[in-house]
């Protein structure tokens, strides 16, 4: 549902001309709602944000406020768009200023004094005042119905505007904030270049506009550099100071000539001769730095350089994108959602837990079905990105033509059917967070070039583009794949394995943790009836668990969940039996009668490795063949079939044979 804001302010003009303000910034994004208080303000007003023109308008209203309503004052700055008038009117001039309340029209004279437009004489004009002279020049924020008859000429600096502190909490708040954020101050900087133009082509005759415009520049928040005909540096404001730690007042007058001018300036402004926008790095700031020419009559007078740090701006910025993209790009799973308690499972998952803290590249590797997504947004969500991206990409699933300008993006114009103003790859959105490159074994050779490069140099060029791009992307890649084996068929690079490698997990199969089989069984048929089935689980699946628990599950969690949908949807109100069961399975069942000769045969063997594991003396498939009298071929195929079944855990090394928890329950029933 859209959002709604609305504004209340003292009269209807500067109602009008702030819904306007707000109107242009998000009259697509928000329902705008305007009151004043001296004429539509008459009931409750509502909204998920009330914006007031001023805190005396907030006093007069608030009582129209519902309960906990969300209240945000707003800052409000001199228009510049007009402000340029004011300078036409000659020094000591007393002209009325008028505004709609005492506060605002003292406020405004403040704002133009401290901007150093202090030359005129102002009055301060606004309804119920009682002393004032009669002049003939008014000055008005948009106020022209409040001007009195008396006055003869009327300067209108239109309404303050909302400032952009107050836009960027306004968007914060709405959680609209977004890269286009980055140019709010775009609007205020283009009127105050206009002044700077016009007062190069004033200075040779009027020293005082000098000073107010210097005024002017040192109160944005953006660095303002001028450099005259002779490339003599004229403006060096605040803002610039502070961005090159350097004190302006002793470059003023320098050429980029100078040798004793600092470098890294000479570097910057001397490398910017290009009109437009450029980013650069300066004492460890990003910073975007505009340049454009000074004319006059055609003939070139000079050129004005602003720069605008956007670490700041780009912390929010990345900030609330992160949040934009979370509807989209989010992990949804962590640790807790991985359901199991067997032993495989519990060292697999702290592994991956400990791992997660680690901003290194992890190959996850693991049947088809084992969970190796759900593994990577777990992990993700346990790291210190959590609060990032998360992007999945299959490599099986996307085509080798679409591969490199989905995962590195595009420029405009760089293929036929590119989108205007291009598109960044998914490597790009992914900054700050995790990228999740799934089947990387699928990946063409020819890609894997480029992809080391990316993983190598932590940045990514654009197709069609010449601008390289750096980015913060942790890599966690998957595969179900050998990939040491693809890589001696040439089919994987050698260093792209080792630089994805660095941390490795190993995902278990089903098979390997039998003793989650049921517990999964249960969640799956639960979730299936939104936690509400007419019978229990134990009950339902009485019949075919020991086929569940003895089927080798090929296709792990995956074919596990089909099959127990597939039984929930032709069995939903009774249990089903074992002959329902797809063909793969309903013929598996466990050793036949307890009563044969082969179950004392199995009996015999699980006693000797069960004794074994009780006194923590290793057990082999030699030692073992001994014991029971068979040969170590038949004692192989033997311990292969029981470990499938889920009956035997077979450890590398010393360990040897162990019997599992399911082992231990079939010893009990064939003793």
């Amino acid at each position: 549902m859209m959002k709604s804001i609305t504004l209340i302010a003292k009269g209807k003009t500067t109602c009008q001309a702030l819904l306007h303000q707000l109107q242009e910034l998000l009259g697509d994004r928000v329902k705008l709602h305007g009151y004043y208080v001296d004429g539509t303000l008459k009931t409750t007003v509502t909204g998920d944000l009330v914006v007031f023109s001023s805190q005396i308008v907030y006093e007069q209203t608030k009582e129209y406020l519902p309960l906990n309503c969300p209240v945000i004052i707003a800052r409000r700055s001199i228009n510049y768009h007009d402000i340029d008038k004011l300078l036409d009117i000659p020094a000591g001039t007393g002209v009325l200023l008028v505004n709609d309340l005492k506060s605002s029209t003292l406020e405004t004279i403040s704002l133009l004094q401290a901007l150093g437009l202090h030359h005129l004489d102002y009055f301060p004009f606004y309804p119920g005042v009682e002393d004032f002279p009669r002049v003939k020049v008014a000055v008005t924020p948009g106020e022209l119905d409040l001007v009195p008859d008396f006055v003869e000429k009327v300067i209108d600096i239109k309404t303050r505007n909302i400032d952009m502190t107050t836009l960027v909490e306004i968007l914060r708040f709405l959680e609209l904030l977004d890269e286009k954020a980055n140019l709010l101050s775009a609007r205020y900087i283009k009127d105050i270049l206009n002044l700077i133009k016009k007062a190069k082509q004033m200075a040779d005759t009027n020293n005082q506009m000098k000073h107010q415009l210097q005024t002017i520049i040192n109160t944005v928040h953006d660095g303002i550099i001028a450099l005259d005909q002779q490339d003599k540096i004229s403006v060096f404001n605040a803002r610039a100071e502070e961005i090159f730690g350097l004190n302006g007042a002793e470059l003023l007058g320098k050429s980029l000539q100078d040798e004793a001018l600092d470098k890294e300036v000479v570097s910057i402004l001397r490398g910017e001769k290009v009109e437009g926008e450029n980013f650069v790095k300066i004492k460890e700031r990003q910073v975007v730095i505009n340049n454009s020419l000074i004319k006059e009559n055609d003939s070139t007078m000079g050129r004005v350089y602003t720069l605008k740090d956007v670490t700041e701006i780009q912390r929010l910025e990345e900030e609330l994108r992160r949040k934009l993209l979370g509807r989209e790009y989010y992990a949804r799973y962590t640790f807790a959602d991985i359901v199991g308690k067997s032993e495989p499972l519990v060292y697999t998952k702290e592994l991956a837990a400990k791992i997660a803290r680690s901003h290194s590249p992890i190959l996850i590797q693991g049947e088809n079905g084992t969970g190796k997504e759900l593994f990577a947004q777990a992990i993700h969500n346990a790291s210190p990105r959590k609060k990032g991206p998360f992007i999945a990409v299959n490599f099986a699933a996307l085509p080798e033509s679409l591969l490199e300008s989905e995962l590195f993006g595009y420029n405009e114009g760089a293929f036929t059917g590119a989108k205007k103003g291009g598109m960044p790859g998914l490597f790009e959105q992914a900054h700050g967070g995790t990228i999740f490159l799934d089947e990387i074994g699928d990946a063409p050779l020819s890609f894997q070039i480029r992809l080391l490069r990316v993983l190598e140099e932590k940045e990514v060029r654009r197709i069609g583009g010449s601008r390289v791009i750096p980015v913060d992307v942790r890599v966690i890649a998957a595969t179900n794949k050998d990939l040491k084996g693809l890589i001696e068929k040439g089919l994987f690079r050698q260093d792209l394995y080792y630089r994805l490698n660095v941390l490795p997990l190993k995902l278990p199969s089903l098979r390997e943790r039998k003793e989650d089989i049921m517990t999964l069984v249960e969640i799956f048929y639960k979730r299936f009836f939104k936690g509400r089935p007419s019978l229990k689980a134990e009950e339902y699946f009485k019949a075919v668990r020991d086929p569940f628990l003895a089927y080798s599950w090929p296709g792990n969690i995956r074919q596990l969940h089909n099959v127990v949908e597939y039984l929930v949807n032709i069995c939903p109100d009774r249990a089903p039996e074992p002959q329902l069961l797809p063909e793969e399975i309903k013929d598996f069942a466990p050793e036949e009668s307890l009563n044969t000769e082969k179950d004392v045969f199995i009996r015999n063997l699980f006693t000797e490795i069960a004794e074994a594991n009780k006194r923590g003396e290793p057990i082999g498939r030699r030692s073992l063949a001994e014991k029971v009298g068979i040969s170590e071929g038949q004692a192989r195929q033997l311990i292969e079939k029981l470990r499938k079944k889920g009956l035997l855990k077979v450890r590398r090394g010393v360990k040897g044979l162990e019997l599992s928890m399911e082992g231990h329950r079939w010893l009990g029933a064939l003793s």
